[in-house]
């Protein structure tokens, strides 16, 4: 997609997704003062409500992505939905922990900038992305986007066994809910491990140690969707 052209200046038409109005604004307000050539056009708090909205000769070009969205929507089809757009993503979040990066990422999206960088860092990334080039906002970004750990793969069975090991459910109970084997629990975990031990990382503390980088690293949330203990 092109940059648009008003008034014999090419203006980079941005859009954003992203919960946290306020931000917003301060953004809005910086281009206007230090960036003329950018223009901030849509926002909304979930894809689905931005693309409605984007239609036309106004559509943005470059939309930044909050990786933190309340919607709970999944981040590879976001990314996949703005790029069907003919749009360039941005990822533009607080979010730090490097599976869930890599997988905006790994659909397309052109780079990461951190919120807690200085604003003109967003503006170069964003004249960047609009050319279709990666940028990477800073020296603390390059290392999440460059960490081995976020290229880890787990299953959907690894990460429903490792879901219920973090709230302390024993193994026998979490065969009989996942109507499994305590064998199978056991190969589950074992493989999660090794896929950790090819990324580099030996994850010293056992089932613990597991666990604890399953979740540091954004395979899992510990949340209140998962089941309570049982009771004996």
């Amino acid at each position: 997609m092109e940059p648009s052209t008003r008034g014999g200046a090419d203006i980079i038409k941005v859009a954003a997704v992203d919960d946290h109005p306020i931000l917003l604004d301060g953004i809005a307000a910086h281009f206007a003062h230090h960036a003329p050539d950018i223009r901030l056009v849509a926002t909304a708090e979930d894809v689905g409500a931005l693309i409605e909205e984007q239609a036309g000769d106004d559509a943005a070009s470059v939309v930044l992505l909050d990786l933190r969205l309340r919607d709970g929507s999944d981040i590879g089809s976001n990314v996949r939905r703005l790029r069907a757009t003919g749009a360039q993503v941005l990822v533009f979040t607080g979010e730090q922990r490097p599976v869930l990066v890599r997988r905006a990422l790994d659909e397309g999206a052109l780079g990461l900038v951190l919120k807690e960088d200085p604003q003109d860092r967003l503006v170069q990334a964003i004249r960047t992305a609009d050319t279709g080039e990666v940028y990477v906002s800073s020296g603390l970004a390059r290392s999440i986007v460059n960490d081995p750990r976020g290229r880890v793969r787990l299953s959907a069975r690894q990460l429903e066994v490792l879901k219920l090991i973090a709230r302390g459910l024993p193994i026998e109970d979490i065969a009989r809910m996942l109507h499994i084997t305590e064998d199978t629990v056991h190969t589950h975990r074992k493989r999660a491990v090794e896929a950790y031990m090819k990324a580099g990382d030996e994850l010293a503390g056992g089932a613990g140690g597991l666990v604890y980088r399953a979740v540091a690293d954004g395979h899992i949330d510990i949340g209140p969707d998962l089941p309570e203990r049982t009771r004996p």
